[in-house]
């Protein structure tokens, strides 16, 4: 879900879409055993941090739980964690429960990523330019769905991407030339969740094609064709999706 103001945007198709929502496929298209790019999780103490918070429709400041995640290709992500959260062994426990699926996004995902905000309770997801808060009651149910990786990635395309690409001329014409939507929440806010939605089935459909049925295979081809050829810029098939960078800082404990 994103943060931002709504905008102008080409009118939504009239037809049905074929899915409701990403979130609520049964396609696991990241699995949790795919490889991860985490390499280590670093405390840095206490900071006053303003979280926009669902639960109480606004945006405190709280004096969070902080650490650095970072990543093989050289990305690094603070990790905030609500100081409901009472210890800080609890904290760093569910930052680490979302640092390590964070690595398994592409690197240009995760590049974009300032800040990762953990509150508790059961809230959905949501993301602004550089930043996502999640909600750990939320999380577990996603785990349990094995769909916790595409919200993260979902959320991750909205604080990379969608500055640049979702008010684009070229991908509004995309949106125009398609017609449809893949999924009835793109098709309620187009302006707002459309990359997002799409963005997801496009990076499984070029580099993990065997996860999809291939009647699907089909559909999302069919539905959306402009699009996914816009999207195949963003993730090209013949690059790697994690980069590795060359002299990251050392880890904690680390003295090679």
């Amino acid at each position: 879900m994103l943060l931002l103001g709504a905008s102008a945007c080409p009118a939504a198709g009239s037809g049905t879409p074929p899915y409701d929502s990403t979130a609520d496929t049964v396609f696991d298209l990241i699995e949790a055993d795919d490889p991860t790019s985490f390499r280590c999780l670093t405390d840095i103490g206490r900071g006053a941090r303003q979280i926009w918070d669902k639960r109480v429709n606004g945006e405190p400041v709280v004096e969070a739980f902080l650490f650095t995640a970072d990543y093989s290709d050289g990305a690094s992500i603070e990790i905030a964690v609500n100081p409901e959260f009472a210890t800080v062994d609890r904290a760093r426990a569910e930052a680490m429960r979302h640092a390590v699926p964070l690595g398994r996004l592409p690197s240009l995902l995760r590049a974009g990523i300032g800040r990762f905000s953990i509150h508790g309770g059961n809230e959905g997801f949501h993301a602004g330019k550089g930043q996502i808060v999640v909600y750990a009651e939320r999380t577990t149910r996603r785990i349990a769905q094995a769909h916790l990786e595409e919200s993260l990635f979902h959320e991750a395309v909205h604080a990379t991407l969608d500055d640049e690409h979702r008010m684009a001329a070229a991908w509004q014409e995309a949106q125009r030339r398609d017609g449809g939507f893949l999924t009835s929440y793109a098709q309620a806010t187009p302006d707002r969740e459309d990359l997002a939605e799409t963005a997801l089935f496009a990076f499984a459909l070029l580099h993990h094609p065997e996860r999809f049925p291939p009647v699907d295979t089909q559909t999302v081809r069919e539905a959306v064709p402009n699009r996914l050829a816009y999207i195949a810029k963003l993730f090209p098939r013949e690059q790697p999706l994690t980069s590795e960078a060359q002299d990251l800082r050392p880890c904690p404990g680390d003295h090679s």
